[in-house]
Order: C-alpha cells, then structure tokens, then sequence
C-alpha cells in the first residue's frame, strides 16, 4: 500500500492528571494548554467548586509534555461569589451568523490542520474566552475556567461550538447556566431535552442559509 503523502501528526494531544490533594481526581486527554482554565473549567461543571476563588493551591509538574501532572488544594473557605445571573440581550440573527464568522477566522489551529474542536464565550459586547482542544468536553471547560478567572458569572455567556451539540454538552451548559448555545452543527433529541430542562437556547447550522432553533430557553423567552 502506497502513501500519498506522509505527515508528522500536527493535533497535540497530552494526558493531563488532575490530583486534588494528593488523589487522583480526573484524567484529561487534551490539547496540551491553558491547563488551569481546564482545570476551573472542569471542577466548576462538576460541582466541585462554586468559584475559581476555591482553588488554594495550584501546580503544574510536567515530566514530558504528553504527561502532565496538576496538583490543587480547595478551599472551600475562600469562596468569593461569582456575580449575579443578569437579563442577556441576544444578538440578531445576522449577527450571530457573524460572530461565528468571527469565531472560526480566530480558530488559528483550526485553520491550520482541522481536527479539532473550537469553543468561545460571548458576553454581548465581545468574546471574552476562546480555546481550541482536541476534547469538546475540554474545549467547553477552558472557556468556562477562563470566564471565572477573570470574574465572569457563565450564566451571563453565550456559548458558541464548532461541533455538534450531545446530551453531555447540553447537561454542562445546564450547570453553568448558559441563556444560549451557537452551533455550526446540529443538537441530538437528548441535548435538546436536557436544554429545555436547564432552560438553555440552541441554535443550529448558524453559518447556513436557514439556521436551525431546536430550543428557545431563557434567551427567547
């Protein structure tokens, strides 16, 4: 079998440990940045901490950069309130349309090699996170860490995805209280269950023609 055209792998992909004073607490395959972002990002949507504030202690030891261990301390002591849910004016449609565009033209590894997913946070005004991970899941947690570090309540974001919309997705937009997700791709049954639930908007196929509002949530209420 011949090869058409050989390549060295361009998609970064680490294993991360996360430990939680001293035990094992999660083990994340991700594109190997922005790591504290993940961590708050990831402990926020599990329910382990209410705000990044909680986090007394923070540690990166990396024996090669695709084995990465991250040792935190938690206390939930120091909790310092994350601000109050507000009313969220939500763009126009054409206007969402081109913040995606906006969105991808800042996705510089998804320009360059494709193969990865891309997550941003809106706050009405200008995007205030945006990563590019391997993982959805991890994607979702940087942009989440990123808006608590910087004093963000999520609940006051629009999300914006390059993939596809699934339950996991929609259950952790429920927890952070997103008014609306902004999809390229589209939302399964499940996901849009668990956004009714939560209360949370999708939208869609944004970049096309005829967008798709599989739910209205808080956002169009």
């Amino acid at each position: 079998m011949s090869i058409i055209h050989e390549v060295k792998p361009q998609v970064a992909e680490s294993e991360v440990f996360l430990y939680a004073d001293n035990k094992l607490l999660h083990r994340f395959h991700c594109t190997p940045e922005a790591l504290k972002e993940l961590t708050i990002g990831h402990l926020f949507c599990n329910g382990f901490i209410q705000s990044a504030t909680e986090i007394s202690h923070y540690e990166e030891e990396a024996g090669d950069p695709d084995n990465i261990s991250i040792h935190i301390s938690i206390n939930r002591e120091d909790f310092n309130p994350i601000p109050p849910v507000q009313d969220l004016k939500v763009p126009e449609l054409t206007d969402l349309q081109a913040l995606m565009q906006d969105f991808f033209n800042c996705a510089e590894k998804y320009k360059t090699h494709g193969g990865i997913h891309c997550s941003a946070l809106f706050d009405g005004k200008s995007f205030v996170a945006q990563y590019e991970d391997v993982g959805r899941h991890n994607a979702f947690d940087k942009v989440t860490g990123k808006s608590l570090l910087t004093g963000l309540n999520p609940a006051n974001l629009i999300y914006f995805t390059s993939g596809r919309v699934n339950s996991e997705i929609a259950e952790k937009a429920g927890r952070c209280g997103f008014p609306l997700i902004v999809s390229r791709s589209i939302a399964t049954t499940r996901a849009c269950e668990i956004a009714r639930k939560h209360g949370v908007g999708i939208i869609g196929r944004i970049s096309s023609d005829q967008p798709l509002l599989f739910n209205k949530g808080r956002a169009y209420a």
